[in-house]
């Protein structure tokens, strides 16, 4: 049975039902729950619910008893310059005594269906464990990269343009420039208000936000917080960056390295190709976290005909879906846009498990990867022509969630 968003999902598996939580008492149950999961009784999962939004709950009840549960955002997820909707999957737990059940399996599953069939077709999320994903469609997409740097190391920059404080909260001025960084960069989300308050308002410490150049036209911003060390020392933590001009970088570079008498190291999440490390003068950024994001097409047909293309072409090939069911599909691109038509599946077709698809979609992976992975069967060339459409860059989360 299903009922509407406020309440969540009710679905009575045998011994199990998985729906949102009722009342306090069950977000409190929740709650312990996600602190012995994660290991840490201090973080303010009470805030967290609440900006996820309690109707984006999930617990999943066993023998009369909360067993485990999660939350979703509802957001979505830039793709050829297209919005494309997406929810990202967070705070997965299950209690230790109950695991080795299929617990989170159950909870999960019953979340991607609900979402399927309100019309989304991609789900998101940083994986604990690799394999439990994998295992229900999700796989690799993208890189993030947590990187660290000597304050000292940064250039100098310049004073040239107009740098001023504002208020983190306040700041609808800035938004545009993220959003236009964002239609161009795939892999780049549609911020929710829940997205921007983990940046604006972090679970610890104040936020502090700078703009470059005027308010009326600024060319670039930075949110960045303290993180206290020895001495009067401390460590900086960048929140968000967005710099739209060589003016603006020079200036942000001016502003953090003005920090350099007390402030010790930068931190941040990057990529690859990280606009960052590109501006340092020398090879000074190390790796302290490499994380791969994953991915799950939820709807084929949906989430090719949404997204935006670079690149022209046609290819028909057969997607397996052990929890949705197989798809063939033929997909022509024309205009920077997909026409997607269901076909018959034919022997010489390629097969596609739902995983290759995320992560060609993404444009991440190549196929002779997916090849050895066994998740592309038959003709090779039919798949080289579908990962052609998808091919603009490297992807890029840049937020956590």
């Amino acid at each position: 049975m299903r009922v509407s968003r406020a309440t969540g999902t009710v679905r009575d598996m045998s011994d199990r039902i998985v729906r949102a939580p009722r009342d306090e008492h069950e977000r409190a149950t929740l709650e312990r729950v996600l602190q012995e999961s994660f290991g840490n009784e201090g973080l303010p999962w009470t805030t967290w619910m609440e900006r996820i939004g309690h109707e984006n709950l999930r617990v999943v009840i066993a023998d009369g008893a909360i067993r485990g549960g999660l939350g979703f955002y509802r957001f979505g997820q830039h793709w050829g310059g297209e919005r494309v909707p997406m929810i990202g999957l967070a705070g997965v737990g299950v209690e230790p005594s109950w695991r080795g059940r299929g617990i989170a399996r159950t909870f999960l599953v019953d979340t991607l269906a609900q979402a399927r069939s309100e019309g989304v077709p991609l789900a998101g999320l940083y994986a604990s464990s690799v394999a439990v994903y994998r295992a229900i469609g999700f796989e690799q997409a993208g890189v993030t990269l947590r990187f660290e740097a000597p304050v000292a190391s940064l250039a100098r920059g310049d004073h040239a343009l107009a740098c001023e404080p504002f208020d983190p909260l306040e700041n609808a001025h800035v938004r545009p420039l993220y959003d236009a960084r964002a239609r161009r960069w795939d892999g780049h989300l549609v911020r929710t208000e829940a997205i921007w308050a983990r940046i604006t308002q972090p679970y610890q410490g104040t936020a502090r936000a700078y703009r470059f150049g005027p308010a009326s036209a600024p060319e670039g911003y930075i949110v960045y917080s303290h993180q206290p060390g020895a001495d009067l020392h401390f460590g900086i933590a960048l929140r968000d960056l967005v710099l739209a001009t060589p003016a603006a970088a020079r200036r942000c570079a001016a502003l953090l390295s003005d920090l350099r008498s007390l402030g010790r190291d930068l931190r941040w999440l990057g990529c690859a190709s990280d606009p960052l490390v590109s501006l340092l003068p020398e090879e000074s950024a190390r790796i302290v976290e490499p994380h791969r994001w994953m991915l799950r097409i939820l709807d084929p047909a949906r989430a090719l005909a949404m997204r935006g293309y670079s690149s022209e072409g046609e290819a028909s090939f057969v997607v397996r879906d052990a929890l949705f069911g197989d798809h063939a599909l033929h997909v022509r691109v024309r205009d920077g846009r997909a026409e997607v038509d269901t076909i018959a599946a034919r022997r010489e077709l390629p097969t596609l498990d739902t995983r290759a698809l995320a992560a060609l979609y993404s444009g991440f992976a190549n196929v002779s990867t997916l090849v050895a992975m066994g998740l592309v069967e038959g003709s090779i060339d039919g798949a080289h022509a579908l990962a052609r459409l998808f091919t603009r860059g490297e992807p890029w989360l840049c937020d956590w969630f």
